[in-house]
């Protein structure tokens, strides 16, 4: 929905007129009080007039103290309060209104606009009702009670209402907006219709264009062709606004789910470099370079990371382990894929100190020190992962060629066996070689 700000100056200058009128009544129809209680009722009406609502207020307060039977004065004091920031007072002043003239529908139009913006929306609409069912052209008063709907979570009713503030005025670009944002969680297809109209209206309406393209990201999500005219819309947005970095994430983002990771990538460079650091940039950042096969950049920015993490309090280090557990696997597999098994190691030998209960650090772990040629520290790893009851085929294999080459023959064959029986057929060199030392082994224990 649009924000209550926007209902409220919509009420509050239909709620100004209907009180200009009602003053003016009041004035006229004093006729039997005491010339000094006609004179502040004038003076009232000249502050209001003027829109000096403190002025009015005075005097108000002055007159009730003497005539607090007057409905139609406390009336035009709780307008007066309202429009001087002292909404509950004017609350409590409406209500004490319609206990007495509970069919003033003024009172009740004006009650329901300081209910909406005070967030009591389920009140507000009862007032509101009231009004739209004395007054059923009338507008505002429909677009209020749509507002107020919608804040009350009668989302039904509220469709319905917006649908007949349209009906009544097609044209009405503030119900249109707020008709919009309405359907966006359930209808993505109407809600973007209706910024279109809305946009047909008034082009100049850049908020409704941004909305416009965030609901292109959530067609394309349900399988529409629109993120492309997305794409467009955040272009042409930054080419008046270039501080909005938060649109070149978005801009990045689709340019990601397009496939096209250089141009993901300059978005979010550009993003960093005007001052974002933030680690879930950086992990976009890294994900882009190495889609876009630039491995180099990948592993520079991760070491970049891995030094603020390194530098950060243990606390902090510990609220976000497993996002530094991340960075440390991903740069581990980096250097496995550079041969540089020794870093790769000491990168794996972290992920298994912030995941002490995850297999995948000591899987790693125990890859990198087997090419060390590392074979008790790739043993040692490799009881973890037994202890963590996570223990595959391939693990299996690992543990019996290590513990093979350490001579430790029946773990070695006991090992051997495990892989067999767990081994699918996926690699069958692994099954020759396997079964080859069960033979050796066997001999040699005997």
């Amino acid at each position: 929905m649009l924000t209550n700000s926007n209902s409220v100056r919509n009420g509050l200058g239909f709620c100004r007129r209907v009180a200009a009128v009602s003053m003016v009544f009041f004035v006229l129809t004093v006729t039997a009080l005491a010339q000094s209680a006609e004179e502040l009722l004038q003076q009232a009406d000249a502050a209001l007039q003027k829109e000096d609502y403190v002025a009015a207020a005075a005097v108000l307060e002055t007159y009730l103290a003497g005539q607090p039977e007057n409905y139609r004065a406390e009336f035009n004091l709780a307008f007066a309060y309202s429009l001087t920031g002292r909404r509950a007072e004017a609350i409590r002043l409406y209500k004490n209104v319609l206990s007495r003239e509970k069919e003033l529908t003024a009172a009740h139009r004006n009650l329901g606009i300081l209910l909406l913006q005070e967030g009591n929306a389920a009140e507000a609409v009862e007032h509101l009702q009231f009004v739209a069912g004395k007054e059923p052209l009338d507008v505002p008063t429909h677009f209020n009670l749509a507002e107020a709907l919608a804040s009350a979570g009668r989302m039904q009713e509220a469709r319905e209402t917006y649908e007949k503030v349209l009906q009544l005025k097609p044209d009405h670009v503030q119900a249109l907006l707020a008709f919009a944002e309405l359907l966006a969680e359930t209808d993505t297809a109407a809600a973007e219709q209706q910024l279109r109209r809305a946009l047909e209206i008034d082009s100049s309406l850049d908020d409704a264009r941004l909305r416009l393209a965030g609901l292109l990201e959530a067609r394309a999500a349900e399988g529409a062709d629109t993120l492309e005219e997305a794409a467009a819309i955040y272009l042409r947005h930054m080419e008046g606004h270039s501080d909005r970095n938060d649109l070149r994430r978005r801009l990045g983002q689709i340019y990601v789910r397009q496939k096209r990771f250089s141009a993901a990538a300059e978005q979010f460079e550009a993003v960093r470099t005007a001052g974002d650091t933030s680690g879930e940039l950086a992990e976009a950042l890294v994900q882009v370079y190495l889609r876009s096969e630039e491995t180099e950049k990948a592993e520079a920015l991760l070491q970049v990371m891995l030094g603020q993490a390194q530098g950060r309090a243990q606390d902090d280090v510990a609220g976000d382990a497993e996002r530094y557990a991340e960075w440390y696997l991903l740069y581990g597999r980096l250097q496995m894929g550079k041969k540089e098994h020794q870093r790769a190691a000491e990168a794996f030998f972290q992920v298994t100190k912030l995941r002490s209960e995850q297999v995948e650090g000591y899987t790693n772990l125990a890859s990198a020190f087997y090419l060390l040629e590392n074979y008790g520290a790739t043993v040692k790893a490799l009881e973890k992962v037994a202890l963590l009851n996570k223990d595959t085929a391939g693990t299996y294999f690992l543990r019996a060629i290590s513990l093979d080459k350490l001579r430790v023959l029946d773990a070695a064959l006991e090992n051997y066996q495990r892989f067999l029986e767990l081994e699918e057929g996926e690699n069958p060199d692994q099954q020759f070689q396997a079964r080859e030392r069960i033979k050796v082994l066997t001999l040699e224990l005997k």
